[in-house]
């Protein structure tokens, strides 16, 4: 079983790997039918291994990289919340994949201002077509009185219908977003969308039991601060956090360090957490930070989606 952590520009896509074989996609930004990544390589050009550690100079396709992992099919593709940067390629997404299930909210956002953040409008558009779909794919409004497990361990924790409620009367749509915490031999990994204050308390108030101590934090927002209240972190305790791409001064480092180690997308590229029957582990893609940072042995490498990755840590189970 795989999450792979993508590296896509400020944006967030996460793709499981199930142990059903089912393909769950989690919201998808610097997604197109081209892969100029890909001639980079080709051409010696690309940036994964140079300086220090840039690595979102160099962001994933995440179109690319499901043909890569030989996906032709998504069992469902959930978008936490309707910001474009995490629908950016949604188009070309559906377009190249056969997908049975959309996960959406049931947002009021209007269409959002394109020019000055270089998105695609037909991504929008497409989206507002998608919200009315009964078939291939089903669009679901799900909310956490909605599912507990029953789809492939993905375990939603929020929204609820009063905080997008709430959400819609504010237009305040990263409180609506999805918080997943995906259960896999007994490991548990969260994913947090862009979920703010309003989630975390309810998710404090009615979870903190089951969310206590995970293993990794897909961190909310990217890993910005937002002017959240971070206390939920005394609950979750992970061990490692991930964190994207915003710039270095959002991003609240040391609050994620409290309690575990942290990888950004800007130091691994594309990271992976791959679950086995004796442990998790956590690979990167960029060599040069694995080599100053490893915590294995030896830096081991595995072939995945037709790149290299390095071996950075093991959780035991």
């Amino acid at each position: 079983m795989r999450l792979h952590f993508l590296n896509v520009k400020n944006g967030d896509c996460s793709i499981i790997e199930h142990s059903t074989g089912n393909t769950t996609v989690i919201d998808i930004s610097n997604g197109k039918e081209d892969d100029s990544r890909l001639l980079l390589e080709a051409l010696g050009l690309e940036s994964a291994s140079q300086g220090n550690y840039h690595q979102k100079n160099n962001p994933e396709n995440p179109i690319s990289y499901l043909k890569n992992l030989n996906k032709r099919s998504i069992m469902r593709f959930i978008l936490t919340h309707p910001d474009m940067d995490h629908m950016d390629g949604l188009k070309a997404l559906f377009r190249n994949f056969s997908v049975a299930n959309f996960w959406d909210t049931k947002n009021n956002k209007s269409i959002p201002t394109f020019e000055s953040f270089g998105f695609n409008k037909e991504d929008w558009q497409f989206y507002q077509t998608l919200k009315k779909s009964t078939k291939n794919p089903k669009t679901l409004y799900l909310t956490d009185e909605n599912n507990h497990g029953e789809d492939d361990g993905l375990y939603i924790l929020a929204p609820t219908k009063n905080i997008i409620e709430q959400a819609n009367k504010t237009g305040n749509y990263n409180e609506l977003s999805y918080v997943i915490l995906w259960i896999t031999n007994d490991f548990k990994i969260m994913i947090s969308g862009d979920s703010e204050n309003l989630a975390w308390q309810h998710i404090i108030e009615n979870y903190s039991g089951f969310i206590s101590d995970i293993d990794v934090l897909l961190a909310p927002h990217h890993g910005r601060n937002s002017n959240r209240d971070f206390s939920f972190l005394d609950i979750l305790k992970p061990k490692y956090t991930l964190l994207g791409n915003a710039k270095s001064e959002h991003l609240e480092y040391n609050k994620y360090k409290k309690y575990g180690k942290t990888i950004t997308n800007n130091q691994g590229g594309n990271i992976v957490l791959e679950v086995d029957k004796n442990g998790l582990n956590i690979l990167i893609e960029n060599y040069n930070f694995a080599k100053d940072n490893h915590n294995m042995n030896k830096l081991y490498t595995k072939k995945i989606a037709n790149k290299t990755y390095y071996y950075m840590d093991r959780i035991s189970g």
